[in-house]
């Protein structure tokens, strides 16, 4: 509601004549450094005139390059109003495509409508509508962002089901324009549009067709349900200092009486648990968090919601003549089918088996000297909560201490210089908008504009949102709110949750989070690199186990030395990692990698199996299948009622199926960086472009392996993944 008309005061005026009426281009010194914070506004006059005025910016600006492509929403109101909007013009579109008789039809009238159709990405308004539900501050706002997507999800749904569009397509897949006319991007379009219609259940009779679309849409509701318990949920765990022992000063300090005079406050978020994992020496401490993420009491009715869930899964791919929801998505995907997985899963992991059963030792071994140095009993297993815990102490035996290191590792020093790394590499440019002159749903969130360097062409945005709050998205992920369209670049967003900064000290990130910091902005590169324009169809977007490995291939930047001397730069003397230590870190890089590799395998299974033509019916089976699934691979036993499916979000959204992707790209990905960037150069440009033009640029469309074979200069292989993990010598 909006504040009573009132002068602005000072701060709020200079947001309004700097920042609105000027379009940021003001001769203020401190807004020219960026200095100015459009959150530091005093919030009592008139703060929704300003906002507004920024929500609505890219619709009222000149210069469709000052800001993203997205007229934002500020009230659940507007989301619901836009969102009915969007689908009435959804259906209308899909309408006017229906009424054009079958030999009229024509690549504009017909297949150009599909391309970028009102209910896809490739319309800002969508994400205006939709995304807030995993980042507002307001849980109406959520709420209704949430209702929002279900509502999109049905009415994807409902357009696939179209069978007067199909035969439209159908007829014009058979013309001349379409056979001889068309080029490769657009004709490859219209034989991926055809193929999910067909995968959509147009060869149904009419009720199983109607019966397939309430399985989708119940399905994507039990997944939206899920996803929700996760955002949502506000677990505190309450422990004495003594308790978090092992952990640092200063991470007790900032908990410390938070809630609970004399206790420290621990919620499930990462800069919470990952610290206890990893550095706590009190197992019960470390065990009790593991049974709040996973055990009965996490995440409300999660478990529930996934044995639902697959039931749905199972159901839509009988209906669909497959023999399980695995082989549908499979056959969809680089692999080709769920028989290939199996045999990529099984060679990897008898290959693993014995190097991991020698880390498995090796780790029991430590926690055995650690707890006759304790004086405490030894239970003479490695339980699920002393992994992480185990695994940093190896570490430190190798000269890795991860503490230490983190003071080389300033986020604000990181995040400055792997952008610097991104456009040297691939050729862009990027600009900072200043504070004040965007809308965002947070003050800290920040947005970047990024152009072509040598055509010094517009590309698109990104914004990066680093830190954790209540009711955001609690892992890291990018979500790409806007794609290309002829009329507007691509719009990316990163959603972390990385520790902020303190009083006391900047945030400091442990070299894991810097290789995902890393890993999560090559995603948005995919995104806005990425050169097609057509967004209805899954095979003009990258198949699900190859979009893993572009990501991964550039996390081995942070294992390079010239790199990482650039990453480093020690918070208080502005010195970068120093050689020994630089060193100890890139030799212990693949210390473990066997038994990390197993979990890997673990999960894919897991994914898989739940997944298969036989899936567990409640949450008692689903419970039976992790206790006896995690010690066969993993070697470790699943602690009794603990489940990791109750957070375990990936299969239960577009990865359903497909975690397997990460082990296939990571395959992938050590071959690219071994056989082009190892052997030329990591920031040679040439290959950089290379990368650029035959990777990232075509998406998903014809063949990917084909793409890599250009780059590669050969067919892919698993030669270079097998030495890096040291099964070929």
């Amino acid at each position: 509601m909006d504040t009573p008309n009132k002068p602005l005061c000072p701060c709020c005026f200079r947001a309004f004549s700097t920042s609105i009426l000027q379009d940021g281009h003001s001769s203020n010194d401190s807004n020219k450094n960026g200095s100015f914070d459009f959150g530091s506004i005093c919030g009592t006059c008139e703060p929704t005139k300003v906002e507004r005025a920024l929500a609505t910016k890219a619709s009222n600006s000149n210069n469709e390059e000052v800001v993203p492509p997205i007229t934002w929403l500020l009230t659940p109101q507007e989301i619901n109003e836009t969102t009915q909007s969007i689908l009435t013009s959804t259906k209308r579109n899909l309408d006017e495509i229906a009424s054009i008789p079958l030999s009229k039809v024509t690549f504009e009238n017909t297949v150009a409508k599909l391309m970028c159709p009102p209910n896809f990405k490739t319309n800002p308004q969508v994400a205006a509508c939709k995304f807030l539900q995993h980042c507002s501050t307001d849980g109406q706002i959520r709420e209704a962002a949430s209702n929002a997507g279900k509502l999109f999800a049905k009415s994807r749904v409902e357009g696939r089901m179209r069978r007067d569009v199909y035969e439209r397509v159908v007829a014009f897949s058979k013309t001349e324009e379409c056979q001889l006319k068309l080029s490769d991007y657009e004709r490859h379009f219209v034989m991926a549009s055809l193929q999910d219609f067909e995968r959509a259940g147009l060869a149904l009779s009419s009720d199983d067709a109607v019966e397939l679309q309430r399985l989708l849409e119940e399905d994507s509701r039990v997944c939206s349900e899920y996803g929700t318990n996760l955002g949502a949920d506000t677990t505190k765990l309450f422990f004495r200092p003594e308790e978090l022992r092992g952990c640092t000063e200063d991470f007790i300090r900032e908990r410390l009486g938070m809630d609970v005079e004399g206790k420290c406050t621990i919620s499930l978020k990462y800069p919470d648990i990952i610290p206890i994992g990893q550095t706590c020496e009190v197992a019960d401490t470390r065990r009790l968090v593991s049974e709040a993420r996973e055990g009965v009491n996490a995440y409300k009715n999660n478990l529930d919601l996934v044995a639902k869930g697959i039931q749905l899964r199972k159901q839509i791919a009988t209906l669909l003549g497959y023999p399980s929801w695995a082989e549908y998505i499979c056959t969809k995907r680089m692999s080709g089918s769920f028989q290939a997985v199996d045999d990529f899963l099984t060679n990897l992991q008898t290959k693993l088996e014995r190097a991991g059963k020698d880390d498995y030792e090796t780790l029991l071994q430590l926690k055995k000297d650690h707890c006759t140095k304790l004086g405490i009993d030894f239970d003479g297993k490695l339980n699920a909560w002393d992994t992480g815990f185990y695994g940093n102490e190896l570490l430190k035996t190798k000269g890795v201490d991860s503490e230490k290191i983190r003071e080389y590792f300033p986020l604000d020093h990181v995040v400055s210089t792997t952008m610097e790394i991104y456009q040297e590499l691939l050729g862009l440019t990027f600009t900072e908008l200043l504070q004040g002159t965007y809308w965002s749903w947070h003050k800290e969130v920040r947005c970047f504009h990024v152009k072509d360097t040598a055509s010094d062409k517009s590309i698109g945005h990104f914004y990066l949102d680093l830190h954790p709050r209540q009711g955001k998205y609690g892992h890291a992920a990018i979500f790409h709110l806007v794609k290309h369209n002829s009329t507007h670049g691509a719009v990316d967003c990163m959603l972390c949750n990385l520790p902020a900064s303190t009083e006391d000290k900047p945030s400091l990130l442990r070299h894991q989070n810097v290789v995902t910091f890393f890993h999560e902005f090559g995603h948005i590169m995919h995104g806005l690199c990425s050169e097609g324009i057509g967004n209805s169809t899954r095979l003009a977007k990258c198949p699900r186990d190859f979009v893993e490995a572009p990501s991964q291939m550039l996390e081995n930047w942070c294992w390079q030395k010239s790199i990482l001397e650039r990453l480093s730069k020690n918070y208080q003397t502005g010195e970068e990692l120093p050689a020994t230590m630089l060193n100890d870190m890139i030799r212990a890089k693949h210390v473990n990698v066997a038994f990390g590799s197993l979990r890997q395998i673990y999960l894919s299974r897991l994914d898989l199996e739940i997944h298969s033509s036989h899936p567990p019916k409640s949450a008692e089976e689903l419970q039976s299948l992790v206790d006896k699934l995690r010690p066969a691979i993993t070697l470790v036993e699943n602690p009794p009622g603990n489940n990791m499916l109750r957070t375990f979000g990936h299969l239960m959204n577009q990865y359903s199926a497909s975690y397997y992707g990460y082990m296939w790209a990571e395959v992938l990905s050590a071959d690219m960086f071994a056989t082009r960037f190892e052997t030329e150069g990591v920031m040679n440009p040439k290959v950089g472009m290379d990368y650029r033009k035959m990777v990232l640029a075509p998406g998903g469309t014809h063949n990917i392996t084909d793409h890599l074979t250009k780059f590669l200069g050969r067919p892919p292989s698993n030669e270079a993944f097998l030495k890096s993990r040291g099964i070929l010598k």
